[in-house]
């Protein structure tokens, strides 16, 4: 029986306004490109960063930063104009992290099955006052940031962490992510069953072997309603 799920942040439980961003960076430079056109590349790059890049999401780095809009623009086949298209980003503010508009529920509902809910994350220390600014952080029972840890998944030592703070077994556990080589590969180490989250069936992942894929995180709450009349 599946007593705590643990799940990520980004794109997990809240999201950011990116591929509206890239929408009117296009727009500024003479260029139109479609919301789903621009989702999907948002999407796309950062699928090929967590193969090809692993770990170079969380620094956060200008360089770094530049090679993504880069990646965006190759998926766009606007690959010319990234320098143009990375300029207009930065006159822009810094994107916020908002709840999904099923996150809270889906918590909520979690919880009143019996369920706890908790938090492994790749962040810097910003982390908390997201979850406190999207009244997720009163929700969880733990919340394990590779910041303050001083590790980062697939490292086993952070989700080690995570089960010595709940006192929960890996076996009535279940983890949450949409980053198969950070989630899915570092919840195995511990032996966790493990969902992906993946935009588009398997897009961008065409290359891995999850057996469980969902397209958002509130699909958990069926799955887990689907464990319960199993047992």
């Amino acid at each position: 029986m599946v007593k705590q799920i643990f799940f990520d942040l980004g794109l997990t439980l809240v999201h950011n306004d990116m591929p509206h961003r890239y929408q009117t960076a296009f727009q500024q430079i003479g260029q139109d490109i479609s919301l789903s056109q621009a989702s999907r590349a948002y999407h796309l790059a950062n699928k090929y960063f967590m193969r090809e890049r692993q770990g170079a999401l969380s620094q956060k780095s200008e360089s770094v930063v530049s090679d993504f809009h880069r990646c965006v623009c190759q998926y766009l086949g606007a690959e010319s104009v990234w320098k143009d298209f990375s300029n207009q980003l930065k006159q822009m503010e810094r994107p916020v992290w908002r709840c999904f508009d099923f996150t809270l529920n889906m918590l909520d509902e979690l919880n009143n099955m019996g369920i706890k809910t908790g938090l492994i994350s790749n962040w810097d220390l910003s982390c908390r006052k997201v979850l406190e600014k999207n009244d997720i952080l009163s929700r969880l029972n733990c919340v394990v940031v590779s910041e303050e840890v001083g590790t980062e998944k697939p490292d086993e030592k952070i989700f080690q962490e995570a089960l010595r703070l709940t006192g929960a077994d890996p076996s009535e556990c279940f983890y949450v992510g949409d980053n198969y080589y950070d989630d899915y590969i570092g919840s195995q180490k511990v032996s966790m069953p493990c969902a992906i989250i993946n935009y588009q069936g398997k897009l961008g992942i065409e290359e891995v072997d999850c057996p469980i894929v969902i397209e958002q995180a509130s699909e958990v709450v069926d799955l887990m309603k689907k464990h319960l009349m199993t047992e």
